[in-house]
């Protein structure tokens, strides 16, 4: 596809860098949604923490008790990083890619949710 409107202006084609691939929408929203899971997922993590409560993830308790309160960051990221060479390994149009996201999401969305009625039960 052309950008310039004119009929007659030569086809182009966006440049890419090698691995480089196009974001296609449905990813971008599950994309959108893993980050602000994983932020709100951090978030409640550590208001929780910071009003008393313990954290229930061996792993993530390991990572508070070593790093202190920058441990649930590093956690998430590290997560994250994870997540992002898992969904790079798969080809575009992969079911595959496509799972990778819509489960971190999923387990995500979960935790929040937990997190958030904890903390509205106190």
């Amino acid at each position: 596809m052309s950008s310039d409107p004119r009929p007659d202006a030569p086809e182009t084609t966006p440049t890419r860098f090698p691995g480089e691939r196009m974001l296609s929408e449905s990813h971008a929203v599950l994309w959108s949604v893993v980050i602000l899971a994983s932020l709100f997922d951090v978030v409640t993590t550590m208001v929780g923490l910071e009003r008393g409560l313990g954290e229930g993830n061996v792993v993530a308790r390991a990572f508070i008790q070593t790093y202190g309160a920058s441990g649930i960051g590093l956690l998430k990221f590290s997560a994250l990083l994870l997540v992002v060479l898992c969904w790079a390994w798969f080809d575009d149009g992969d079911r595959r890619a496509t799972a990778v996201l819509v489960g971190f999401a999923v387990v995500s969305l979960v935790v929040v949710a937990l997190n958030a009625l904890t903390l509205a039960s106190l």
